[in-house]
């Protein structure tokens, strides 16, 4: 009897502990969040407005595609490491 009262507490107690550390993690990352994440997105929304734009040409071209500068191509040029 005393065996079962004890382990109805032990599983009791881990019951509450796991509760407690789930709300526990919670908490640090929300806390986490707020002060890193949160400044930083506020700094870059300042900065720029939009962060996507890279400047990467026309923006009325119907594409940004380039057509490849090859040259010669042969076995010794496909065998270098770089």
């Amino acid at each position: 009897m005393i065996l079962q009262t004890m382990k109805t507490i032990w599983h009791g107690w881990k019951r509450f502990v796991h509760r407690l550390v789930a709300a526990q993690s919670w908490a640090l990352m929300a806390f986490t969040y707020w002060v890193a994440v949160g400044p930083v997105a506020v700094v870059m929304r300042l900065k720029d407005g939009d962060m996507i734009d890279r400047g990467l040409g026309d923006v009325d071209a119907e594409t940004y595609w380039l057509e490849p500068q090859l040259g010669y191509q042969d076995i010794r040029r496909a065998q270098r490491p770089w």
